[in-house]
């Protein structure tokens, strides 16, 4: 079966075809609508043969279906059909909940995303957990206040490396994981991993999207949310 991986990020689109390294970038923003994702998909994907799509998609995801609008991209994205769009069917779920299906060996497993915002997961035996922490208080601030990429610009790296580390001890604690996988685009900005601590990374997402159709698996449809959307924006 050839997959087409999506990942939507508000300033990329990253398209995969056959392998890891297999990847194009389409530039998104504002002006993103869905219509224009998929003519754009289809341009960069011209050359390229698949029957299933994978998306991940920066919002609300409900029963594999779209929920709410995204943050950073245009309007128009609940209600669309991507299997009628792509010609092929389609399952879609949230961005970071990809990304950690993809980072998933087993087990209990916290995922969170250092990227734009704080993305976080949890996948509980094989079952995902889609989750909201970047709004909880952690210290004087919110953990997406210190863990985001404003945050370590404001910090500075070394700074922000200590609070990645005592965050993700916190956190492993009070989920009762085995392990925790620091993702998302700054992840590769820490000089050192903590300990029970593994690295992950925006290439992920395309294994999970892969994971989305291998038999038996039911996350692709459960609920996600991103940070934004639990913050109404």
């Amino acid at each position: 079966m050839h997959i087409l991986v999506i990942d939507i990020g508000g300033t990329n689109v990253k398209v995969w075809k056959t392998g890891e390294a297999d990847k194009v970038k389409v530039p998104s923003g504002p002006e993103m609508t869905p219509q224009k994702m998929v003519d754009e998909v289809r341009k960069a994907s011209q050359d390229w043969s698949f029957e299933r799509v994978s998306i991940g998609y920066p919002g609300d995801v409900v029963h594999g279906a779209p929920a709410s609008e995204p943050y950073a991209l245009g309007p128009g994205w609940t209600g669309f059909n991507f299997t009628d769009a792509f010609g092929c069917p389609v399952r879609l779920m949230n961005d970071a909940c990809m990304q950690a299906l993809g980072s998933y060996e087993g087990g209990r497993m916290l995922y969170l995303g250092l990227g734009t915002n704080l993305g976080s997961t949890l996948i509980f035996e094989g079952t995902i957990v889609p989750l909201a922490l970047g709004h909880l208080k952690f210290q004087k601030k919110t953990f997406n206040d210190y863990l985001s990429r404003e945050g370590r610009e404001s910090a500075g790296d070394e700074a922000w490396e200590k609070l990645v580390a005592e965050a993700a001890a916190v956190l492993k604690d009070a989920f009762l994981v085995d392990y925790v996988v620091l993702g998302g685009g700054n992840a590769k900005k820490l000089s050192k991993v903590p300990d029970q601590c593994r690295r992950g990374g925006n290439h992920n997402a395309y294994f999970g999207g892969l994971r989305m159709w291998e038999d038996g698996k039911t996350i692709a449809s459960a609920p996600a949310r991103t940070e934004e959307a639990a913050a109404g924006r």
